[in-house]
């Protein structure tokens, strides 16, 4: 009896299992090494953070790449947030202004230097709009 509760079940997890494959994301994947995080739209001469949590212990840190012509790098700096239970969670925090209209990115990578090189542990890419 059992067994044939099951039987319909199956097809229905393979199908959804098979639907969060998709074929798009992978090719763009292979194409940039990683997709974009999330896209930003701003205003010339506007102002945006983006705020990356980061543990002081670990060695790595977030550095950020940018073309300098569109964006303006005011802030890298550390920010606390002190949870309920007292934890204390860091961020690293990057204040942008906008310079001029187009379209342009921000990759940030958490990376950590050691004597064999840099170490990067994950890279993330935000598409920036700017109006």
């Amino acid at each position: 009896m059992v067994k044939w509760l099951l039987l319909p079940i199956i097809p229905i997890l393979i199908i959804g299992l098979l639907a969060g494959c998709g074929e798009k994301e992978e090719e763009a994947e292979q194409k940039y090494g990683f997709l974009p995080v999330e896209k930003i739209e701003v205003k010339v001469n506007e102002e945006f953070s983006i705020a990356r949590q980061f543990d002081l212990n670990s060695g790595y840190i977030w550095r950020e790449q940018y073309d300098e012509s569109m964006l303006e790098l005011l802030q890298n700096i550390i920010d606390s947030e002190t949870k309920e239970d007292g934890t204390i969670i860091l961020y690293q925090v990057f204040k942008f202004k906008a310079r001029q209209k187009g379209n342009t990115q921000i990759f940030l990578a958490h990376v950590r230097s050691s004597m064999g090189g840099d170490e990067v542990r994950t890279q993330e890419v935000f598409d920036v709009y700017i109006k």
